[in-house]
């Protein structure tokens, strides 16, 4: 279980949405200050086959689902149940992030960093931000990686499930983003006006670095 009385002010949160480009900013930093980077989509899966019924349902009823399955549910539902599967996994992850050394500042990025997990945990909203796309800019970029048609090419109906896809992570970025703001947190919407560099510089003025 996670530490409630552990200091976290050496670590800075990156949360958003996918083609958005944080994880990007976050090597960025690493590379620049330094710092420790913890990629969240790096340990999902260890996660996911930890969980178990009881303590985990979201991702233990999630995690043996075909591409099909997954694809193919209504949208609302999908975004209902991936919030679900972040706030379960969030746990894990404050695990992982309190069992690294504090010796140097930790960068965690991923989507499954919810405003109101990260917001229990940070003493200052300079220590956390929200990196989104716009949906026309997160559709553009997705169609470009080649993993994705992978996955659709499983699937009984590729376009449908790109549509439903597109769908849930539209609407989780919507949900994220308004979170975000309403807690005080800073949120960057991605359209492709500005460079990756100048997103870059936007969050390092943001963590103070």
């Amino acid at each position: 279980m996670m530490n409630e009385k552990k200091d976290y002010s050496h670590v800075y949160w990156i949360g958003g949405s996918p083609c958005s480009g944080k994880s990007t900013i976050a090597e960025m930093i690493t590379k620049d200050y330094g710092y420790t980077y913890y990629q969240c989509d790096l340990f999902n899966e260890k996660h996911v086959n930890a969980s178990n019924p009881s303590e985990f349902p979201t991702m233990f009823r999630l995690k043996d689902m075909t591409w099909n399955m997954l694809w193919s549910r209504p949208v609302e539902q999908q975004v209902h149940e991936e919030l679900e599967f972040y706030r379960e996994e969030f746990r894990m992850i404050v695990d992982d992030v309190s069992a690294m050394p504090d010796t140097s500042p930790i960068i965690v990025e991923g989507a499954a960093l919810l405003p109101e997990k990260v917001a229990e945990l940070v003493s200052s909203p300079h220590q956390a931000i929200w990196v989104v796309p716009v949906p026309d800019f997160q559709k553009e970029h997705y169609a470009k990686r080649e993993w994705i048609h992978d996955i659709l090419n499983q699937c009984d109906d590729p376009d449908t499930a790109f549509q439903n896809w597109m769908g849930r992570d539209i609407g989780f970025a919507a949900f994220v983003a308004q979170d975000a703001m309403d807690r005080g947190f800073k949120v960057i919407c991605v359209d492709g006006s500005r460079s990756i560099q100048e997103n870059y510089e936007e969050v390092k003025r943001h963590f103070n670095l």
